[in-house]
């Protein structure tokens, strides 16, 4: 005798004498590819905004690192004399490439004879969205107009007018 198979409503397939089997699912459910999609885009959304956290912290480092650098370059103009050793009560443009970043300088002297100086620089950035960055160096600095240079010619104390030869008098 054959059996007859009978579709129970399209879901699976019962014999006269056995239990219900479900047929194998072969698609999604609205549901599952509603809550699918739900969970796709807050991943989404929270990958953009690491995005935008990442692309903010590195012009963050980069401005400090601007400044630093600039601080540091300025106080190495003041060391050689390129910048005179006068306290500027504000902030300054810088005239070159760096128009968005200014200084100012403070100079005191630490000795009586003027020879030795405590020089402070900050240089300062503001930009578009209204965080101030700044970097400050404080340094003794010796005074360039006092210290002289290899350039500075000796005065001749000799009485023959020619220059003692390498190594006399020693």
């Amino acid at each position: 005798m054959k059996m007859r198979r009978y579709e129970v409503a399209g879901v699976g397939i019962a014999t006269p004498g056995s239990e219900y089997r479900p047929r194998p699912r072969t698609a999604l459910t609205l549901l599952e590819v509603i809550v699918a999609m739900a969970i796709f885009l807050i991943s989404v959304i929270a990958i953009f905004q690491l995005l935008f956290l990442g692309t903010e912290r590195a012009l963050d480092v980069r401005l400090r690192t601007r400044t630093s650098l600039r601080c540091q370059a300025k106080l190495s103009e003041i060391m050689i004399g390129a910048e005179p050793l006068n306290s500027s009560g504000s902030y300054t443009n810088f005239t070159d490439t760096d128009t968005d970043l200014q200084w100012k300088m403070e100079a005191t002297p630490s000795d009586d004879k003027q020879m030795l100086w405590t020089v402070k620089v900050w240089v300062k950035a503001e930009p578009k969205s209204g965080k101030v960055v700044e970097s400050y160096l404080c340094q003794f600095v010796l005074n360039p107009s006092m210290r002289g240079t290899t350039f500075d010619q000796p005065a001749m104390a000799t009485a023959g007018g020619s220059p003692p030869a390498c190594g006399a008098g020693m």
